[in-house]
């Protein structure tokens, strides 16, 4: 049985990843970006303490720059872009 702040805690880190897929999604045209964007939301705020610094840019670059896109060319730019800015 889980005890109270436990529940607590992961009803928070849910609700900033939530609050992350809300925002990122919202403007999104392409379902790889979209998939990508909830990838990386879920990378970050559910498993952000086991990050890297460069795997953390990558996921903040990704977040920022996917929504809205709507080409399959122009994710792949934008990945290889954050991979560069995450030294990945």
């Amino acid at each position: 049985m889980l005890s109270l702040p436990s529940v607590a805690a992961a009803y928070a880190g849910n609700s900033a990843y939530d609050q992350c897929v809300l925002q990122s999604l919202r403007d999104s045209w392409n379902s790889a970006a979209s998939m990508l964007i909830q990838q990386s939301c879920d990378t970050l705020y559910r498993n952000g303490a086991l990050l890297l610094p460069r795997e953390r840019a990558f996921h903040e670059c990704m977040i920022q720059a996917l929504p809205g896109v709507r080409d399959d060319f122009a994710i792949q730019q934008i990945s290889a872009i954050c991979r560069r800015r995450g030294a990945m």
